[in-house]
């Protein structure tokens, strides 16, 4: 019992010296203002391919079930298919979240660009997510299918909600001018280069839920743009400059980036190019969030997932989090109160 409590104690000095050490170095407030000025809320809550954590990731009802939890953004890893459809899908191949072994024999590791979207619309998206996770298995889940970039947006449009979209270019050098057809998308669905006429949300009808009032996709703040490749934000600035240029870019960093390029860099570049960082969550210390802020760098870490890893990115101001489960956030955050997913999904 003493060593637990020396531990204890260890681990508590510890987590005080952190809090100190950012009370410090991180300038306060700064983000609170950097998100004002781009009507983004503050904390932000971005659901993470959907709410992953409790649905088939980048399926229908992922991005629903988020909505209706009242995620503020719906987060979407774009890529393109073979026949030029634009599609939310996060992986290179369809092996680990697709029964693609089974309609596609021998094309497990085949890039998704070599699939036509007629192909990809016969595989299995959400059956995994049962074998995976068998105590959140839904009958629901089995046979759903990979969404096209307009797909999502009816999404967004169509629930009590509205949230923004986060927009990740992924794997954007296998997708050359990937940026410029989803620019197009938006344009044709009404989200460029003003916002879609959208009814309001009801916070009376969503207070009975418990979730709170997101209308995002209404105003000014309705798309934030992201990638892990300093060429495709290039890309998006200059497609955008005519268009919306006050849309946010933010810079993905992953561990390797940042061994790669340096974190001076990376920021300088964040800067020159966008308007915030989105940091792999062991990268967030108060030393580095210093340096963002200097920047006047908005900063989104990902993925976090336990409630004391979203604490601990409060104390350390960052300005949201990247999350599986936006409705432990958004009670962490003070935005709801507890969210019941089984009621919600009845």
């Amino acid at each position: 019992m003493k060593k637990i409590l020396i531990i204890l104690g260890i681990i508590l000095l510890l987590l005080g010296g952190i809090w100190g050490i950012s009370v410090l170095l991180i300038p306060s407030e700064v983000g609170e203002r950097l998100a004002s000025e781009k009507d983004i809320p503050y904390p932000v809550v971005i659901a993470h391919r959907g709410a992953s954590g409790v649905a088939p990731e980048s399926t229908e009802v992922a991005y629903e079930l988020a909505r209706d939890m009242g995620a503020d953004y719906l987060e979407a890893d774009l890529q393109r298919t073979e026949d030029g459809e634009i599609i939310a899908f996060h992986d290179d191949t369809p092996a680990r979240t697709t029964n693609v072994e089974e309609i596609f024999p021998g094309r497990e590791e085949d890039y998704i660009e070599t699939f036509t979207y007629e192909e990809l619309q016969k595989l299995d998206a959400g059956s995994w997510f049962n074998e995976q996770y068998p105590e959140k298995a839904r009958e629901e889940f089995e046979g759903l299918q990979v969404l096209r970039l307009e797909e999502l947006i009816e999404i967004v449009e169509e629930g009590e909600n509205n949230p923004g979209l986060y927009l990740e270019t992924k794997s954007a050098p296998r997708h050359p001018g990937i940026e410029e057809d989803i620019v197009e998308i938006l344009e044709n669905e009404g989200w460029l280069p003003e916002p879609p006429d959208l009814d309001s949300p009801e916070p009376d009808l969503l207070e009975k839920k418990g979730v709170p009032s997101v209308n995002l996709a209404s105003g000014p703040a309705r798309l934030i743009f992201q990638s892990f490749y300093q060429e495709s934000i290039e890309e998006l600035e200059d497609l955008l400059v005519e268009i919306k240029p006050q849309i946010p870019r933010v810079l993905l960093i992953s561990p390797d980036k940042f061994s790669e390029y340096g974190w001076d860099n990376l920021l300088e570049f964040a800067e020159s190019h966008g308007h915030g960082i989105g940091p792999n969550g062991f990268l967030v210390w108060p030393w580095y969030l210093r340096d963002a802020r200097k920047q006047n760098l908005m900063v989104h870490p990902y993925v976090i997932n336990q409630t004391w890893q979203m604490r601990l990115m409060e104390l350390y101001e960052t300005d949201g989090i990247f999350t599986d489960f936006p409705h432990l956030a958004l009670e962490v955050y003070g935005k709801s109160d507890s969210i019941d997913v089984d009621q919600l999904w009845e």
